[in-house]
Formats: C-alpha cells, sequence, structure tokens
C-alpha cells in the first residue's frame, strides 16, 4: 500500500505562472468591452482582471460592481477568447520541462486557479500541458482560491505540498493552508509575491525551490 504520508504535491496557478495569459487576454477584454459598450479602459487596469475574483473584477468594468454587467462582459470576453487563443497562447519557456521534472520526482501537479474548468482547460490543452496534471478541480459556487486548495489537500492528503503562483491570491491560499509558496518572479505581478517563501526568476528554477520546500 502506497506511503500517503510520502507524497508530495506541487498546485500551481494558470494565467501568469504557467501561461502567458496576457497575449490573449488582453485583446479578448478589449473586444468584450466594445461589444458591451463600454468605454475603453487602459490595459495597466484590464491587466488586475487576470487572475482576479469575480468580485474584483467586476469593479473594474462597472462603477457600482454590478455582476449582471461582469457577466455580459465574461460572456464575450470567453467568446472571443476563442479566437484569439489559438494563435497567441504560450506557455511560459521552461514550465513544462518543470512539470515533467516534478512528476519524475514523484509530485502529484495540481490546478488550482479562480477560473472555471471550460476555460482552464481550454489554455492547458492549448499550451500542451494538460496531460501533465493530476486534477484541474473548479471551485464551488463562492470558494475562493484558499478553500479550493483545501479542497485538494483534503483530497490528496499528501505528506509534503506547495503553492506556486503570481499574485497574492496564491500566496493568502497558501498561508491558509499551511503550505509553502514559491513566488514567480517572472509572472505578471512580481510585486505581488513579497514574502514568498522562495521566489524564482524563471520556470526552470521551479524543480529545485519546490523540493527545498517540501523536503522531508
Amino acid at each position: 500500500m502506497e506511503d500517503v504520508w510520502m507524497k508530495k504535491l506541487a498546485a500551481f496557478d494558470l494565467d501568469g505562472t504557467l501561461s502567458q495569459s496576457d497575449r490573449f487576454l488582453l485583446p479578448a477584454y478589449r473586444k468584450a468591452l466594445t461589444l458591451t459598450g463600454r468605454d475603453p479602459l487602459p490595459d495597466s487596469l484590464l491587466m488586475t482582471l487576470i487572475g482576479g475574483t469575480a468580485a474584483d473584477n467586476a469593479r473594474v468594468i462597472s462603477p457600482d460592481g454590478s455582476m449582471e454587467t461582469y457577466e455580459e462582459f465574461n460572456f464575450h470576453v470567453v467568446q472571443a477568447i476563442r479566437g484569439t487563443i489559438p494563435g497567441l497562447a504560450r506557455a511560459y519557456p521552461g514550465v513544462e520541462e518543470s512539470l515533467r521534472e516534478l512528476r519524475r520526482l514523484g509530485y502529484k501537479i495540481y490546478l488550482c486557479s479562480n477560473a472555471r474548468r471550460e476555460y482552464t482547460d481550454l489554455v492547458l490543452g492549448q499550451i500542451g500541458l494538460l496531460p501533465l496534471f493530476d486534477g484541474t478541480p473548479e471551485g464551488r459556487d463562492g470558494w475562493d482560491k484558499p478553500q479550493l486548495l483545501a479542497h485538494i489537500l483534503e483530497t490528496e492528503r499528501p505528506g509534503a505540498a506547495v503553492m506556486v503562483g503570481d499574485r497574492h491570491f496564491d500566496r493568502t491560499a497558501a498561508r491558509e493552508n499551511g503550505v509553502p509558496f514559491v513566488g514567480c518572479l517572472y509572472g505578471l505581478f512580481p510585486a505581488e509575491v513579497t514574502g514568498a517563501d522562495a521566489e524564482v526568476k524563471s520556470a526552470g528554477e521551479l524543480p529545485e525551490a519546490i523540493e527545498r520546500l517540501t523536503a522531508l
């Protein structure tokens, strides 16, 4: 019988950690704003939508934070990315190699993302990473990232685990679940990973950082 206490798990954020999602999301956001009749927003503000929660993003799109307005906007985003993802989606350099190395070292690889599974599986499939994941669960309605990570940990019960990401949501998820956090300085929001247990400047550094933090 497998000794579950020796099992190791690495949970990854998607946008800005595995996927260079700004490449295909920013054009989709611009198109969605036009289709919903809203004024253009600067890319610096649109960037904050990437990896954000629905409530936070609604406040960016609509001054009153209307979820109805945001859902209309998001509908058009989903339609638009079906056209932008095929030509523009890319993984960060070194991500695939690092995931393969972690699997070789015996890690379970899970996705821990605020996004819906329809989107995450589409992106992971397009950038060729989906087969490397043991699970890509979607949170239940009302769940935040800490709750999703808690669900993953409860399901797998690893002896050691780590959360990898580029946003404060990822750091919070790690802290609330008592696991180390690897902050991706190469990602979209390097300023948000301050206080990480390890910081990596490239995806190729991930296996060494994760091994060091999950050493039993």
